[in-house]
């Protein structure tokens, strides 16, 4: 097999970073997450080498081992073993030749060299792990010859393999494409012994020119597509810099003799690539303190972690101080605040204060903690219709259980990470949450349906029926299916660490086929059985005409979710004769400030009344005359 080889000169260099003959070895593919089935032969973690050099490399003695542990612990020794040019040899833990064509049949070509090694404390983990290659004999300390990480791989069984635009080590194997196939077992997709084509390097993005205060610390970064995957060196003009071989440049208290042009040079052993230049400048004028990015106010759940970040700049770089309220906070002198597992105590004004020897500037925002989040299980389908005996033959597939989620809370709440399980309640056993970005809006109901793909709950449940924008989340998981004789669900956060720190939890009795157990929203009680045209309960267009199949996907009423009205928790500052009364409110709720007359204690009107802004706040403004009693004050909602 013949590679290409790319070369691009953009100028003459003082100094030359040659590679030898091993920096052309690269890890092409990574099996870190078989299948769990036991035929044909249990299945191993395994990686491939591939060799895209010109020339045989002896790889006798040398020494790999995953993110943990360096040359010393659970490395692993390889055999008297030699890679010859354009070769890809497979090694399996705890998988002999035999074994591993077993597995993956009529997948491995017959002269693929396949190594075997025992895992005394390796093991390429299924969550996200790399791959550590040494020569023989080498340091503690040494820098390996082969270095590549890798995400995670959570149940998927295909194989990682590079990126055909990239390179890096982020594609997932298809059987079909690339020479990948499916194994003797059907589940698991890799190409092993099948290495990719070369990938010529390029830069798909590089730091821009900069004006540098003095004393700052500025970074430059490259990101190279490429494969074999480049080693990184950079220059200073022509000048070659010592120990800066990541695809980063940081640079600390910087001065004048550091500014100039810098530049990346990129090389793989099959070609080499010199950047364009980065123009670094000095700013030498003094300069007072500049917020560029400043604190907006903040609303969370007790238990939160917040943070509280600004940018600013100045000549000197500016020093940070924060305050809570008028009081400092102690050890606080960065641009970032971070509070852990905030309480309702910890809500209320913050402040930073960014200065030099020029001048000092402020910038303050609101923290509101609030209470635990109100979320609640609002319908759960346990019993499937079973009376129809034509809908697998009519929808391609068969009806599931299914539950749904709605928020009563006045803000939105991310649900990634948070995790579930029936009356079981083991958080050992219970199903993440996955979906990125996954957030529940206040007053917003979300199903999650188990194995059926969205489309199919809407084939199932109508597309017209059905809300528009409803969220569907599929789920699968051995340990959780919801009994139709009885069961129950349970949802924690994605930080709790007991059982019994639940977010929501119902139970159920035994249920009747086709219908849903429902949620009341005038007495807020859940249980009932799904009543058709009550609370817009309807009959599922994907069954069966005349066979039961009753429930209300997606909203708790016939139209939109309508949340309980929920008591404000107000918030009260004063500036002079003015006072200020601000508080968390729902959207599509009107307010109104009412204050207690001493006459007779009866209640009247203040002013205007209010609504939520964009950011979920409302306010109330008030003027107090000198020398007059503030008075008691309420807020209601309609």
């Amino acid at each position: 097999m013949r590679f290409p080889t790319f070369v691009s000169r953009v100028a003459l260099l003082t100094a030359t970073v040659a590679l030898p003959v091993f920096g052309q070895l690269a890890v092409t593919e990574v099996h870190s997450a078989a299948s769990l089935a036991t035929a044909p032969i249990v299945h191993a973690d395994w990686w491939e080498l591939t060799n895209y050099g010109a020339e045989s490399v002896d790889l006798t003695g040398w020494l790999f081992n995953d993110t943990t542990g360096g040359t010393t612990t659970g490395v692993v020794t390889l055999p008297s073993m030699v890679i010859a040019p354009g070769e890809s040899v497979i090694f399996a833990e705890g998988l002999d030749d035999a074994g591993f064509r077993t597995w993956w049949g009529a997948a491995v070509a017959a002269g693929v060299q396949i190594n075997s090694y025992a895992a005394t404390g390796i093991g390429l983990s299924s969550s996200g792990d790399g791959i550590r290659l040494w020569r023989p004999g080498a340091a503690a300390d040494a820098i390996p010859v082969v270095s590549v990480d890798f995400g995670a791989a959570g149940t998927n069984t295909a194989s990682f393999v590079p990126d055909p635009v990239t390179g890096q080590l982020t594609g997932r194997s298809v059987a079909g494409v690339g020479g990948a196939a499916l194994a003797a077992d059907g589940l698991d997709a890799g190409s092993p012994g099948v290495s990719p084509a070369a990938i010529p390097l390029s830069v798909l993005s590089l730091s821009t020119n900069q004006v540098v205060d003095p004393g700052a610390t500025v970074t430059l970064q490259v990101q190279a597509a490429g494969f074999p995957r480049p080693a990184y060196q950079w220059f200073k003009g022509d000048s070659l810099l010592s120990n800066a071989t990541a695809a980063s440049l940081t640079l600390t208290n910087f001065t004048a003799a550091m500014v100039g042009e810098y530049s990346v040079r990129l090389d793989n052993g099959l070609g080499n690539l010199r950047s364009a230049a980065v123009r670094l400048s000095l700013a030498e004028a003094p300069a007072a303190p500049v917020f560029s990015s400043g604190l907006t106010n903040t609303t969370v759940f007790a238990g939160a972690t917040v943070e509280l970040a600004v940018v600013a700049t100045g000549v000197p770089q500016p020093s940070f101080a924060w305050y809570f309220g008028s009081q400092p906070l102690a050890n606080a002198t960065g641009s970032v605040l971070s509070l852990g597992a905030v309480t309702t105590n910890q809500a209320g004004t913050y402040t930073v204060v960014a200065s030099n020897a020029s001048g000092a500037v402020t910038n303050s925002a609101v923290l509101t903690v609030l209470g635990r989040p109100d979320i609640r299980f609002t319908e759960v389908s346990s019993a499937r219709t079973i009376l129809d005996p034509g809908f697998i033959d009519r929808n391609g597939f068969g009806a599931e259980d299914w539950w749904e989620l709605t928020s009563f809370s006045p803000v939105p709440i991310s649900l990634t990470g948070w995790r579930f399980d029936d009356n079981s309640a083991n958080l050992g056993v219970a199903i993440t949450i996955t979906n990125a970005g996954l957030v529940i809006q206040p007053g917003e109901s979300i199903v999650f349906v188990e194995r059926l793909t969205p489309d199919q709950f809407r084939t199932w449940w109508g597309t017209n029926e059905l809300p528009a924008g409803l969220k569907i989340i599929s789920y699968t998981g051995s340990g959780i299916g919801l009994s139709s004789a009885g069961d129950g669900l349970r949802l924690w956060n994605a930080i709790a660490t007991a059982n019994s720190d639940t977010i929501a939890s119902v139970d159920f009795p035994a249920g009747e086929p086709g219908v849903s157990f429902n949620y009341d929203p005038d007495t807020g009680i859940f249980g009932a059985l799904s009543v058709d045209g009550v609370n817009g309960v309807y009959q599922a267009p994907g069954t069966l005409a005349g066979v039961t199949e009753l429930g209300s996907p997606g909203r708790i009423r016939a139209g939109n979710v309508v949340l309980p009205p929920a008591a404000p928790v107000l918030s009260v500052g004063a500036n002079g004769g003015a006072a200020t009364i601000s508080f968390m409110a729902q959207a599509g709720r009107t307010y109104r400030l009412q204050r207690r007359q001493e006459s007779d204690g009866s209640w009247v009107a203040q002013g205007a009344s209010v609504q939520p802004s964009t950011d979920g706040r409302a306010e109330f403004q008030i003027q107090i005359p000198a020398g007059a009693s503030v008075g008691l004050f309420r807020v209601t909602a309609e």
